[in-house]
């Protein structure tokens, strides 16, 4: 039985639960807001209505309530990267409109549901019946797996199941980039458009098709579906519908054309029965030997549907009827348990790293680290079933130091992100001097990265000492809101807390290795 929903007062409750602080610089907070409105899309996309309107109300809250009041946001340097982001919120608007009223509908049939339980059990005890299990069960455990509106999912624990989710999301990338490929031809014929303005100008037309579909969809009979689209700048205009039952109608043809052979005799025996009297005759009389046979075979077709089982040539055409239904188990959604949580209890969604990528990254870096000055690379993916999976390794351009590493040109890093359909996850850096730790200007960093997206972890590879490397995350609380009401300017400054940050690996972090994970590396570094 899947969770209970949430009504629309507790969905924009936690909307609104996130911490803003305009000491952050803007480039994170544009950051953040390209990496929400890209998630509410894959919600969007993947049917998910109630975490979809979640993470676009909170995206239209965070972009009119606070980015536009941002001390750098009249900075000429920003302005091009805010405009596109202010010009999504009519349609962001419209959308959560559309999905109110299911949101709303789902959330009273539930509450129906449950009357109707309680009356049961009430009527249960009165007859001295085992009442049923606890209510309690049905309570949403995780926010991140609660109502989906869609076909139930199959829960299950990601630690137990660490090649399935690798495996699952393989599979799902590689749909999507099936799909993109589509895409690509069409840009190569002139579809799309390349240059960032016009591309901005699209996605305020492809999201105001997409409300069309959205409106189309909430409007049909059927109240389950998906948004497929796969680029969240030049797709997301493209939602299509696709119904759970898509290969039903294969099978039902199929039978069709099985049982097409013995259906003409059908007319011929009810315009036979008449004499059927005189069948006693024939029989003793053994005068007509092909009509009894006609009319011996014909019954066995419609009744003899349960002892053809014992029949080898029934048993013969029987398999390719099991392999088709057997097929929808494998297609039924599938979710993946949060293993760990932050010091709030908030669930944390499992983050995929790939084995090799730390390797890849130091080869990168070696002409850096020989010269004592650090590197920085952007660790991007995209969710898969309830979990987060590092795809891409992006290395951005910044100027670098003995002691930091500072991105620059955000607007090339954050269009290749949304290209690519693309979520930043974390980021990586080494520390070709120092030890392997986080330094007070690191934890601001990386305050810039988990403000919005707590899954967001910090990768740090000191190749001089040991541990040569580390995955952490800042602790919520008390690291995060310490950070983000921190002002010291400086570059390194002390905390007056403890416990600041925290490991993140599995076992006891969120963060699973996998050598079975491929990735792609993209240099945006000039002359790379």
């Amino acid at each position: 039985m899947a969770p209970a929903p949430l009504s629309l007062n507790e969905l924009n409750a936690k909307a609104a639960h996130y911490e803003w602080n305009p000491s952050i610089k803007l480039k994170y907070w544009l950051r953040a807001a390209e990496t929400i409105h890209h998630e509410g899309m894959v919600y969007l996309r993947d049917g998910d209505l109630a975490q979809a309107y979640i993470v676009l109300q909170r995206y239209s809250m965070l972009v009119v309530n606070n980015l536009t009041k941002h001390p750098e946001a009249k900075d000429p340097a920003y302005k091009g990267a805010l405009r596109p982001i202010v010009k999504r919120i009519p349609a962001i608007v419209n959308t959560l409109e559309l999905l109110k009223p299911q949101l709303d509908a789902s959330y009273n049939a539930w509450q129906q549901l449950q009357a109707r339980r309680r009356a049961q059990i009430d009527v249960e005890r009165e007859t001295r019946r085992s009442p049923p299990s606890s209510r309690s069960r049905h309570q949403p455990v995780d926010d991140t797996i609660s109502w989906r509106y869609v076909s139930p999912a199959q829960v299950l624990d990601v630690n137990d199941h660490q090649d399935l989710a690798v495996d699952l999301a393989k599979k799902e990338m590689d749909r999507r980039r099936r799909k993109a490929g589509i895409w690509d031809i069409r840009s190569s014929k002139g579809e799309t458009h390349g240059s960032t303005g016009s591309r901005s100008v699209d996605d305020d037309n492809d999201l105001r098709r997409q409300m069309e579909a959205t409106r189309r969809k909430l409007d049909d009979t059927q109240p389950y579906g998906n948004f497929d689209s796969s680029d969240s700048r030049s797709k997301e205009g493209e939602g299509q519908y696709i119904s759970s039952s898509y290969s039903y109608p294969s099978i039902s043809k199929s039978k069709d054309f099985r049982y097409e052979p013995p259906a003409p005799p059908l007319p011929r025996r009810e315009a036979q029965q008449p004499p059927r009297p005189p069948k006693e005759r024939f029989n003793y009389a053994r005068a007509r030997t092909p009509s009894p046979p006609r009319r011996v075979k014909l019954p066995p077709p419609l009744p003899g549907k349960e002892p053809f089982p014992s029949s080898e040539t029934f048993v013969n055409d029987a398999p390719p009827l099991p392999p088709k239904r057997a097929e929808s188990p494998k297609e039924k959604r599938v979710t993946f348990t949060p293993v760990a949580k932050l010091e709030n209890g908030d669930n944390l969604r499992s983050v995929f790293l790939p084995g090799t990528l730390r390797d890849t990254f130091m080869d990168l870096a070696q002409e850096n680290t020989r010269k004592g000055l650090e590197m920085c690379g952007i660790l991007c993916g995209t969710p898969v079933n309830n979990a987060l999976f590092i795809t891409c390794l992006l290395i951005p351009e910044q100027k670098c130091t003995s002691d930091t590493c500072e991105t620059e040109n955000e607007s090339a890093m954050l269009d290749y992100c949304i290209t690519k359909d693309l979520l930043i996850i974390g980021w990586i850096h080494t520390h070709p001097t120092q030890t392997c730790f986080m330094s007070s200007r690191d934890l601001h960093t990386q305050a810039g990265y988990q403000v919005m997206m707590p899954e967001s972890i910090a990768i740090v590879c000191s190749p001089r000492f040991e541990p040569s490397w580390g995955i952490f995350r800042l602790t919520n609380p008390p690291g995060l809101p310490h950070i983000l009401q921190c002002d010291h300017n400086d570059t390194f400054h002390q905390h007056s807390i403890d416990r600041i940050y925290t490991d993140a690996s599995y076992p006891g972090g969120h963060v699973f290795e996998s050598g079975a994970m491929e990735f792609d590396v993209h240099d945006l570094r000039p002359k790379h």
